[in-house]
Protein backbone atom coordinates (compact mmCIF):
# COMPACT_ATOMS: atom_id res chain seq x y z
CA UNK A 1 0.00 0.00 0.00
CA UNK A 2 1.22 3.58 -0.70
CA UNK A 3 1.77 5.30 2.37
CA UNK A 4 0.01 8.40 2.85
CA UNK A 5 0.59 9.73 6.39
CA UNK A 6 2.25 7.78 8.25
CA UNK A 7 6.19 7.04 8.30
CA UNK A 8 4.97 3.58 10.35
CA UNK A 9 3.97 -0.13 8.56
CA UNK A 10 0.36 0.19 9.68
CA UNK A 11 0.05 -3.71 9.28
CA UNK A 12 -0.96 -6.07 11.71
CA UNK A 13 -0.99 -2.87 15.07
CA UNK A 14 -3.78 -4.54 16.58
CA UNK A 15 -1.93 -7.91 16.09
CA UNK A 16 0.77 -6.63 17.93
CA UNK A 17 -1.36 -5.59 20.96
CA UNK A 18 -4.15 -7.64 22.02
CA UNK A 19 -7.28 -8.24 20.12
CA UNK A 20 -10.10 -7.79 22.27
CA UNK A 21 -13.08 -6.85 19.80
CA UNK A 22 -13.57 -8.64 16.09
CA UNK A 23 -12.12 -9.12 13.66
CA UNK A 24 -16.06 -8.20 12.52
CA UNK A 25 -16.12 -8.23 8.19
CA UNK A 26 -18.91 -6.24 6.30
CA UNK A 27 -19.43 -6.57 2.63
CA UNK A 28 -21.54 -3.85 0.75
CA UNK A 29 -22.58 -3.10 -2.44
CA UNK A 30 -20.13 -0.45 -3.72
CA UNK A 31 -22.35 2.29 -3.82
CA UNK A 32 -22.48 5.70 -1.63
CA UNK A 33 -25.98 4.79 0.23
CA UNK A 34 -23.99 2.13 1.95
CA UNK A 35 -21.42 4.11 3.62
CA UNK A 36 -23.75 4.96 6.34
CA UNK A 37 -23.74 1.28 7.25
CA UNK A 38 -19.88 1.28 7.21
CA UNK A 39 -19.59 4.45 9.41
CA UNK A 40 -22.34 3.52 12.32
CA UNK A 41 -20.80 -0.39 12.46
CA UNK A 42 -17.29 1.16 12.80
CA UNK A 43 -18.34 3.66 15.48
CA UNK A 44 -20.25 1.34 17.54
CA UNK A 45 -16.84 -1.01 17.87
CA UNK A 46 -14.98 1.95 18.28
CA UNK A 47 -17.50 3.12 21.05
CA UNK A 48 -17.39 -0.48 22.83
CA UNK A 49 -13.82 0.13 22.90
CA UNK A 50 -14.58 3.44 24.56
CA UNK A 51 -12.78 5.80 21.90
CA UNK A 52 -14.01 9.34 23.23
CA UNK A 53 -16.50 11.28 21.39
CA UNK A 54 -13.79 13.20 19.38
CA UNK A 55 -12.13 10.05 18.50
CA UNK A 56 -15.31 8.72 17.31
CA UNK A 57 -16.08 11.53 14.78
CA UNK A 58 -12.44 11.34 13.76
CA UNK A 59 -13.19 7.91 12.69
CA UNK A 60 -16.79 8.13 11.40
CA UNK A 61 -15.13 10.78 8.89
CA UNK A 62 -12.06 8.87 7.87
CA UNK A 63 -14.33 5.85 7.06
CA UNK A 64 -16.42 8.02 4.94
CA UNK A 65 -13.89 9.45 3.27
CA UNK A 66 -11.78 6.32 2.64
CA UNK A 67 -14.87 4.03 1.76
CA UNK A 68 -16.04 7.10 -0.09
CA UNK A 69 -12.55 7.00 -2.48
CA UNK A 70 -13.29 3.22 -3.02
CA UNK A 71 -16.88 3.42 -4.04
CA UNK A 72 -15.73 6.28 -6.46
CA UNK A 73 -13.69 4.18 -8.30
CA UNK A 74 -15.86 0.83 -8.35
CA UNK A 75 -17.17 -0.49 -11.00
CA UNK A 76 -20.84 -1.35 -11.75
CA UNK A 77 -22.20 -4.47 -9.61
CA UNK A 78 -18.76 -4.53 -7.66
CA UNK A 79 -18.85 -4.74 -3.50
CA UNK A 80 -16.80 -3.07 -0.97
CA UNK A 81 -15.91 -4.96 2.25
CA UNK A 82 -14.55 -3.33 5.74
CA UNK A 83 -12.57 -5.63 7.98
CA UNK A 84 -12.44 -4.25 11.98
CA UNK A 85 -10.21 -5.21 14.59
CA UNK A 86 -10.09 -3.58 17.93
CA UNK A 87 -7.74 -4.05 20.13
CA UNK A 88 -6.63 -2.25 23.82
CA UNK A 89 -4.48 0.51 22.08
CA UNK A 90 -6.13 1.15 18.74
CA UNK A 91 -8.94 -0.07 16.29
CA UNK A 92 -7.67 -1.09 12.70
CA UNK A 93 -9.96 -1.18 9.43
CA UNK A 94 -8.94 -2.20 6.10
CA UNK A 95 -11.61 -1.71 3.38
CA UNK A 96 -10.96 -2.95 -0.06
CA UNK A 97 -13.11 -3.28 -3.11
CA UNK A 98 -13.85 -7.65 -3.61
CA UNK A 99 -11.87 -9.16 -6.70
CA UNK A 100 -10.04 -5.59 -6.97
CA UNK A 101 -10.22 -3.39 -9.64
CA UNK A 102 -8.12 0.27 -10.38
CA UNK A 103 -6.02 1.36 -7.93
CA UNK A 104 -7.91 3.28 -5.15
CA UNK A 105 -7.01 7.19 -4.80
CA UNK A 106 -7.78 9.68 -2.39
CA UNK A 107 -9.03 13.19 -4.05
CA UNK A 108 -7.16 16.64 -2.70
CA UNK A 109 -9.60 18.00 0.06
CA UNK A 110 -10.31 14.53 1.40
CA UNK A 111 -6.26 14.14 2.04
CA UNK A 112 -6.82 17.65 3.95
CA UNK A 113 -9.46 16.17 6.14
CA UNK A 114 -7.40 12.81 6.56
CA UNK A 115 -4.80 14.20 7.25
CA UNK A 116 -6.05 16.74 9.85
CA UNK A 117 -7.67 13.60 11.78
CA UNK A 118 -6.06 11.63 14.40
CA UNK A 119 -5.84 8.15 12.59
CA UNK A 120 -2.97 6.69 10.58
CA UNK A 121 -4.02 5.67 6.97
CA UNK A 122 -2.46 4.20 3.52
CA UNK A 123 -4.70 3.83 0.30
CA UNK A 124 -3.32 1.52 -2.72
CA UNK A 125 -2.21 3.36 -5.52
CA UNK A 126 -2.02 -0.56 -7.34
CA UNK A 127 -5.30 -2.22 -5.92
CA UNK A 128 -8.51 -0.94 -4.72
CA UNK A 129 -7.93 -1.20 -0.95
CA UNK A 130 -7.21 0.95 2.16
CA UNK A 131 -5.75 0.62 5.61
CA UNK A 132 -6.10 2.36 8.75
CA UNK A 133 -5.08 2.31 12.00
CA UNK A 134 -7.52 4.88 14.95
CA UNK A 135 -5.67 4.85 18.49
CA UNK A 136 -7.55 4.86 21.85
CA UNK A 137 -6.13 8.02 23.41
CA UNK A 138 -5.85 8.57 26.82
CA UNK A 139 -9.72 10.08 27.23
CA UNK A 140 -10.37 6.31 26.41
Amino acid sequence: MAEVKSGEDLTGAVERNEQVAGPVELTVPARSEHLRVLRLVTASIAASLEFDVDQLDDLRIAIDELCGGLVEHAADGRRLRLRLVGGPQCLEAHGSIVDGGPGAEVDPISKLILDGLDISWQISEKTAAFHLVAPRGAGG
